[in-house]
């Protein structure tokens, strides 16, 4: 394995280029010539986070009915069994639901780069925030882009 002057769970960056990784492994090197901009900003973290939030909203939504139905049974006097289930089914979907909508609208500090050949990625910078290092990731970036670098935080 390489040594990274930067480096995630999802790339690496060196003196070559950017490194895309798998378990810390190299996939695939985009060389910072092939680099047409690079954009450091606020954003959202998932990059498919309006249908994991529509998926959220159906989870709940879900729950929230079967919720309803089993009040409408607890409260009918000629009921005079409910089932367990009834009552516990509808807290999975509803606590899953309530995580997608956590994850889709969490905004973070992002890294996103476009190539030449029009290849878009992004990436987020929690890990670098964490060892409190995005001054000098700015850096080492402005350093190797100069002016194909805008920093919007």
């Amino acid at each position: 394995m390489k040594e990274y002057a930067y480096e995630t769970t999802e790339f690496g960056l060196s003196d070559q280029g950017i490194h895309l990784l798998r378990s810390r492994f190299n996939y695939e090197t985009i060389p910072f010539s092939d680099i047409e901009s690079v954009t450091i900003e606020k954003g959202k973290e998932l990059n498919n986070w309006a249908a994991i939030l529509t998926f959220g909203i159906v989870l709940v939504s879900i729950a929230i009915f079967y919720i309803l139905r089993a009040l409408h049974v607890i409260g009918n006097q000629e009921v005079n069994v409910i089932y367990i289930e009834q009552i516990i089914i509808p807290v999975i979907p509803f606590l899953l639901g309530c995580y997608c909508l956590y994850s889709s609208t969490r905004n973070g500090t992002i890294l996103r780069f476009r190539t030449i050949s029009s290849k878009k990625d992004k990436f987020p910078l929690k890990e670098i925030e964490k060892k409190d290092d995005l001054a000098g990731l700015q850096q080492y970036l402005k350093d190797r882009l100069s002016t194909r670098i805008r920093i919007n935080i």
